[in-house]
């Protein structure tokens, strides 16, 4: 059995000008996500009016997650899902730091929250139980993202061992990094653009189509056969969907079949 999962930071809806805009978008948006089909969808940087926009014009998805702030009102790192594929068990949203229980908490020194959101879900009729964590480290404070790894590393190592993990998100820091290093040295998984070069894992291109940096990615459970890794460098509707390239992984599950 297969299943496709993407990471894509939607970008949040700021004054951009012309193309850029969030209306201008989301045709683009959607049409991406519609072309791949992904079973399941980390986004990061979404507003309840952008994932509720989403939403609409792709009604075959649902989505969780709620937001940095706990307020409603700041950035979420929602995943979307196909309730026809998979069915959702429990989900919870934690924070990156020394109080991750908190909603909005800020102990490392950074100027936002930051957190991650994780489903456990069960694979069509089989029951096969697959957990995804999705989150966005800090823009600008290393020692943050460091810190932001460590704990979902440990929150990974939390779930039962029959479930297979998925982590998508938005690293701000490449691969060479402590931050990433801290992810992939988590015996469970595994970088799943990690067979390309470092040029080819560039995927932040801030509407100009030339990436300059390895920021996104998607962690697999070592048990996931990895088929096809894709960075969606394309315009979509005859305009870029957002200042990051989606990545797309499509994993086989057990035999081929």
């Amino acid at each position: 059995m297969k299943i496709t999962v993407m990471s894509f930071n939607l970008r949040y809806d700021k004054p951009d000008l012309g193309v850029h805009q969030w209306e201008k978008r989301i045709g683009a948006i959607a049409s991406a996500i519609q072309h791949y089909q992904p079973d399941l969808i980390g986004t990061q940087e979404g507003k309840a009016h952008q994932l509720s926009d989403l939403q609409a014009l792709l009604p075959e998805y649902k989505f969780i997650g709620g937001d940095r702030t706990g307020t409603g009102e700041g950035e979420h790192c929602a995943v979307f899902y196909n309730p026809q594929r998979l069915e959702l068990q429990q989900t919870k949203d934690f924070y990156l730091s020394d109080t991750p229980e908190i909603p909005g908490s800020i102990t490392w020194d950074t100027r936002l929250p930051r957190m991650a959101t994780w489903a456990n879900f069960t694979v069509g009729n089989l029951g096969f139980p697959i957990t995804v964590v999705n989150t966005h480290l800090d823009h600008e404070n290393p020692k943050a993202r460091e810190l932001g790894a460590a704990l979902i590393s440990l929150c990974l190592m939390e779930f039962p061992s029959e479930h297979h993990l998925l982590l998508t998100g938005d690293f701000n820091a490449n691969p060479n990094t402590l931050a990433r290093m801290i992810l992939a040295d988590n015996h469970k998984m595994q970088d799943a653009l990690a067979t390309l070069s470092l040029e080819q894992q560039k995927t932040f291109h801030e509407f100009t189509g030339e990436a300059w940096d390895a920021i996104d990615t998607i962690y697999c459970d070592r048990r996931f056969q990895i088929e096809q890794v894709i960075i969606d460098r394309q315009q979509w509707e005859g305009v870029w969907p957002s200042d990051h390239f989606p990545v797309i992984v499509k994993l086989i599950i057990g035999n081929r079949e």
